[in-house]
């Protein structure tokens, strides 16, 4: 049975009429997050759920939709992102839509079971093509038949977009922890120069990725801006061991939970779930 491990409520409202809400969705490997908000923009719920040892990754999914008294109901709009390392990013000039299997298998595995996909980078001119379940993205298409479904890298692209234009020139990176998955993002001035989806297990993974990327664009670590969001905090073990190594390291604030009204919380906790908002 999925387990309820986070959940924050609007204390100031009352009865959440969801079909004048959006609802936003983040699926992690082995959580799922979401995020009502109201005709205002506001927060009204957010929860995270974690799949329990034994459970099939189907059920998990079907269990939570079944069993959470928000996700039976409609709303006005629902956005879906999913959050995966089976990806490959493509040039939009060299991309044919046909060949979509060919650029993935290059780089990923690709199942019986797998429904490739497409997203569309439109400020970067990129396509990010993946891979993921094919029953779980048909579940979710029937249970929200007006849904919008990308990858979840794509949405914390186009956020940092925003982000980044307002940022002085020069490389830049942004790093965004999830519970067992990060992604790694890097910028020449406003140029998407990498992004790509790690998995990871201990804080020692974690720091390897990081100074795996500096290493490969040869970036300085005392000096290159670089910005987190996420699962991390001051007081984080990730934190402490990534301010060790790299100097010039800041939270990444604005544009996110802040402006949805979750009181209290960091505003750079749930940027990849309203990066979906971008």
């Amino acid at each position: 049975m999925p387990q309820l491990i986070t959940e924050y409520k609007n204390q100031n409202s009352g009865i959440i009429n969801t079909y004048d809400c959006d609802l936003l969705i983040l699926n992690e490997n082995r959580y799922l997050t979401y995020c009502i908000l109201n005709s205002d923009g506001q927060f009204e719920l957010l929860r995270e759920y974690k799949l329990t040892e034994y459970e099939h990754f189907n059920d998990f999914h079907s269990k939570v939709l079944e069993m959470d008294e928000y996700l039976g109901r409609g709303f006005k709009s629902v956005k879906i992102s999913i959050s995966n390392k089976r990806l490959v990013l493509v040039p939009d000039n060299v991309f044919q839509r046909e060949q979509s299997v060919h650029y993935l298998e290059n780089s990923a595995p690709i199942w019986s079971t797998d429904e490739v996909k497409v997203d569309f980078l439109v400020k970067q001119e990129i396509r990010l093509v993946y891979a993921f379940r094919t029953s779980v993205l048909e579940l979710y298409k029937q249970h929200f038949p007006n849904c919008t479904i990308q990858n979840a890298l794509s949405s914390y692209i186009d956020h940092i977009d925003h982000v980044v234009a307002n940022m002085d020139p020069g490389h830049k990176v942004y790093i965004n922890a999830l519970y067992d998955t990060m992604y790694i993002v890097v910028y020449r001035n406003e140029q998407l120069a990498y992004a790509n989806v790690y998995e990871f297990t201990t804080v020692e993974d974690f720091l390897y990725y990081i100074m795996l990327i500096y290493k490969e664009f040869q970036l300085d670590q005392e000096t290159t801006p670089t910005f987190i969001t996420g699962k991390l905090d001051v007081h984080s073990k990730l934190h402490d061991l990534i301010k060790r190594y790299i100097r010039n390291l800041f939270f990444l604030h604005g544009d996110t939970s802040g402006e949805v009204g979750v009181e209290g919380l960091p505003d750079h906790i749930y940027f990849d779930l309203f990066s979906l908002r971008a």
